[in-house]
């Protein structure tokens, strides 16, 4: 593992970062020598990114099954974090449900509320955990909210997924008014179409499909969004909360 030191020190607690987005960016935050902690309800996936990265040389640990929309269990991993490595300088609140959800006139209540409660509730639980810890510690930290280009715009047959995405981009800008007097910065990534482990072979049969979508004319990777991550993580963004930055080779930009 290659440390270039641009996290050298810091301590980052990374949401579902044992499989997708959230591995690529506990995979390069690790890199840049921060010590990771990683969430994943699959302890078995958690489980195999920390032990990439102790083989790497890098510095990990996976608390396994946390539920995010719970404040105890949330407090209880944040409590674990700091014994094992001290203050916390770097949240990406990252876990999720993603997918379509079913036509809205069919929408269960059920549905809904467990969507909203896993992708909007989890992120605010999540979020004022550790910026309390931040703000009682004098941490200028970091927290990046992972979204969508659902957090802007609506796709079909997914009316609480789009919500809960939309929601998180309200969550960030209030966020980042209330914590900017604490010297921590809050800002949220939107990634538009990038290929993970669940949808590798969909995009591979839909490459026509996508190149007319995308400008860029293919789908974005893993180590796309990581390194968009790895930036508002750092000292490097030190003048920008509050914002939010698509990474969907220009999608939103392209009117159909």
């Amino acid at each position: 593992m290659i440390h270039s030191g641009r996290l050298q020190n810091k301590v980052a607690l990374i949401t579902g970062g044992g499989r997708g987005i959230g591995r690529g960016i506990a995979l390069r935050f690790a890199s840049e020598g921060a010590a990771v902690i990683i969430t994943q309800r699959d302890q078995h996936s958690a489980d195999a990114t920390v032990s990439e990265i102790l083989a790497a040389g890098g510095t990990a640990l996976a608390l396994g099954d946390s539920d995010v929309s719970n404040p105890a269990q949330v407090a209880q991993v944040v409590a674990t974090a700091l014994a094992h490595y001290g203050p916390l300088d770097i949240l990406i609140n990252n876990a999720g449900i993603a997918g379509s959800n079913g036509h809205f006139l069919q929408l269960s209540h059920a549905t809904w509320q467990h969507i909203i409660n896993v992708n909007l509730t989890g992120m605010f639980v999540c979020g004022q955990a550790v910026a309390q810890h931040m703000a009682e510690h004098e941490i200028k930290g970091r927290i990046v909210n992972i979204g969508s280009i659902n957090s802007l715009a609506a796709e079909p047959e997914a009316a609480a997924y789009v919500t809960s995405k939309h929601g998180i981009v309200g969550l960030t800008r209030a966020m980042a008014t209330d914590l900017a007097a604490y010297g921590i910065l809050v800002n949220c990534l939107a990634p538009g179409p990038i290929t993970v482990e669940r949808n590798a072979s969909l995009f591979t049969a839909q490459q026509a499909a996508i190149r007319s979508a995308v400008p860029l004319g293919r789908p974005g990777t893993i180590d796309e969004v990581a390194a968009a991550a790895l930036f508002l993580a750092s000292d490097e963004s030190g003048y920008i909360t509050g914002s939010v930055l698509t990474i969907d080779g220009g999608m939103l930009s392209r009117v159909p």
